[in-house]
């Protein structure tokens, strides 16, 4: 029989009020290390929304709406409503088919009475088939074989840019054809992103250059991050015919949620990625 949510669920649930600012929320991700916040009314029982480490994306991809720095940013203007939950008597295949179908990250877990008594990720069902499903799956069966690349020049910009509009939440940094570093939502979360935000703040040096109009003066060179400032070096990789329930154990015991994918000499072939294991878990 498929193992019950109980199971592999985290518990407690980290929670903030709508009206905690974005600052606050940020914090306890990253002292947590967690994905998700659950947000309440300010009695704090009564479920209001989530936030995840996407919202943040979210922030700096819609950069000329958010310019307020986070500290004046609240819970409430960026929460997904409303929040869907199931309860702990379902398996985590009916959680991993309700998750890609609903397109989500996470669903509460609810007992008989209705009372909250914890939050199942995606992270968490990796950890699952990791578990439970070796020697049916190989990674070349659900990985992706087309993955958003960058390079290592590429502004930081642009990474979430891609981030944002393909679909995957992540990029791999490659150097001739090789992965040398990821980018994650969670690199993102450690960026300063009010200083992104904010033109004004960003760091600058100052040179001989051609000014803006033409003549040779001392010129302001601005400095953007770029994807090697920002990205995860080193990757650990596999390879398409490794067992995917091994490429899942790696995943959770490196807490990380991607896997660029090489063939024998090294070069990128595809990524696998939490969203890939739970395909697979739907299947099994």
């Amino acid at each position: 029989m498929p193992p019950r949510v109980t199971s592999y669920m985290s518990s407690p649930v980290i929670t903030a009020k709508k009206n905690d600012n974005l600052a606050h929320i940020r914090n306890l991700m990253i002292r947590h290390k967690i994905g998700k916040v659950v947000i309440t009314e300010e009695d704090g029982e009564t479920i209001y929304g989530i936030i995840s480490k996407s919202d943040f994306v979210r922030i700096l991809y819609n950069r000329k709406k958010y310019i307020k720095p986070l500290e004046m940013l609240f819970a409430y203007e960026i929460a997904t409503t409303p929040v869907l939950a199931v309860s702990d008597n379902r398996t985590i295949k009916a959680v991993a088919q309700i998750m890609v179908k609903r397109n989500i990250g996470s669903l509460l877990v609810l007992d008989k009475d209705q009372k909250l008594i914890g939050i199942v990720t995606k992270a968490d069902l990796v950890r699952a088939y990791a578990e439970k499903y070796h020697g049916i799956y190989k990674v070349e069966d659900f990985m992706n074989r087309n993955p958003p690349t960058v390079s290592l020049s590429h502004s930081v910009f642009y990474v979430i840019d891609l981030m944002s509009t393909s679909g995957v939440g992540k990029v791999v940094v490659v150097e001739k054809g090789k992965p040398v570093g990821v980018i994650t939502k969670s690199d993102i979360m450690f960026l300063n992103i009010e200083g992104l935000l904010n033109v004004s703040r960003v760091k600058f040096v100052k040179k001989r250059g051609i000014s803006g109009r033409g003549f040779e003066s001392v010129v302001r060179v601005y400095s953007l991050p770029i994807a090697s400032d920002v990205m995860t070096p080193d990757p650990i990789t596999v390879k398409p015919s490794e067992d995917l329930a091994v490429a899942a154990d790696v995943m959770t015991k490196n807490r990380i949620g991607t896997l660029p994918v090489v063939d024998d000499e090294g070069n990128l072939v595809g990524l696998l990625s939490k969203q890939d294991i739970l395909n697979a878990l739907r299947q099994v």
